[in-house]
């Protein structure tokens, strides 16, 4: 797939029972993907389609984005334009970052009480496998989906990466949100990062 390696991203994401095929069905319904640019078993790229702009708003003067694909572009070349990637996990609740949270300098708050956990980093080794820990402010049992961070990461078994916009730049309206939730039966977060999920934790629908 596209070197995305460092370049920054709008990402959705979920925890549905919905297959990856259906999800892309429902995107390709709305306008809001268009043409294939590559795809796999667990990843899909696809050009921006014709309603995209009415489902995400760009913040600014009139911001300069590129959405046609170069000339003769490979699989694994550098994507310097703007496209949306499609991933499916077999896992809920996969983390995003999982091994790069240590990365992270936003403090997530707790789902319940809303508090800010400071020590979040010192259960870093934990949130690749199965765990949960009790809130240091309110006692509630924690996993990762009771996390906030803040629009710095998100979990789920599926996820629309919106590739080379900058961090706050776009901005998903509500409508779009809600189209989401009647595809999928479940609610969407999203956030920004200029990291690609680990390669490893993707696995075919």
């Amino acid at each position: 797939m596209l070197n995305t390696e460092t370049q920054y991203r709008l990402v959705f994401c979920t925890n549905s029972d919905i297959q990856l095929t259906t999800l892309l069905n429902g995107l390709n319904n709305l306008g809001f993907i268009g043409n294939t640019v590559f795809s796999s078993n667990a990843e899909q790229e696809y050009c921006a389609g014709d309603t995209f702009f009415q489902s995400v708003t760009f913040m600014g003067c009139s911001p300069y984005i590129e959405f046609e694909p170069p000339p003769q572009l490979k699989p694994d070349g550098v994507a310097d334009f703007c496209f949306i990637r499609v991933l499916a996990t077999k896992e809920a609740n996969t983390s995003y970052h999982a091994q790069q949270l240590k990365n992270l300098t936003t403090l997530p708050r707790c789902e319940h009480c809303r508090k800010v956990i400071n020590d979040w980093s010192t259960r870093v080794p934990f949130l690749d496998e199965s765990w949960a820990f009790n809130c240091p402010s309110c006692d509630k049992v924690l996993t990762q989906a009771d996390l906030d961070w803040r629009k710095a990461s998100g979990s789920g078994n599926l996820f629309i990466e919106v590739v080379n916009v900058y961090l706050q730049e776009a901005v998903p309206t509500d409508v779009f949100l809600q189209q989401l939730e009647t595809i999928s039966s479940s609610l969407w977060q999203y956030f920004y990062t200029n990291s690609n999920i680990k390669k490893h934790l993707l696995d075919s629908q």
